[in-house]
């Protein structure tokens, strides 16, 4: 799945540590248009995504056994951090991963997210995941 609206939403993810309450709005949208399935209104991941704990509770209910890797730096201004998400913990090959990386750690789990939604939507599509 190529979207240019969806680039957008990653970029700001990626690039931008002030996020607003609309920027999570759109993130919010394109994780319900992306994953139907696992968020509905009466799912407890259907919450706010704005906390690593919320983000998480998206992976397990959309990717269940799905291994969430974390790196950064706690301790740095802007920790830098990169989160991936792959179907196998043991394999170095997986055929689609999500990826992030952001100055906030929950921006970066969102972009990996969104990542992994939108390659496994149309695997086929002939695009790249970013």
């Amino acid at each position: 799945m190529n979207d240019p609206e969806l680039d957008i939403i990653i970029d700001q993810l990626e690039s931008r540590a002030d996020l607003t309450d609309a920027d999570f709005g759109g993130v919010s949208l394109a994780l319900t248009y992306l994953l139907p399935d696992a968020l509905t209104p009466d799912r407890d991941c259907y919450q706010d995504i704005t906390t690593a704990e919320g983000v998480l509770l998206v992976v397990d209910a959309a990717y269940p056994n799905w291994t969430v890797k974390i790196q950064g730096r706690a301790n740095d201004r802007d920790g830098h951090w990169r989160c991936s998400l792959r179907e196998s913990e043991t394999r170095d090959n997986d055929a689609i991963m999500g990826l992030g990386r952001s100055p906030v750690l929950v921006q970066a789990m969102l972009a990996a997210v969104l990542r992994l939604a939108a390659r496994l939507k149309d695997p086929h599509d002939g695009t790249q995941a970013n």
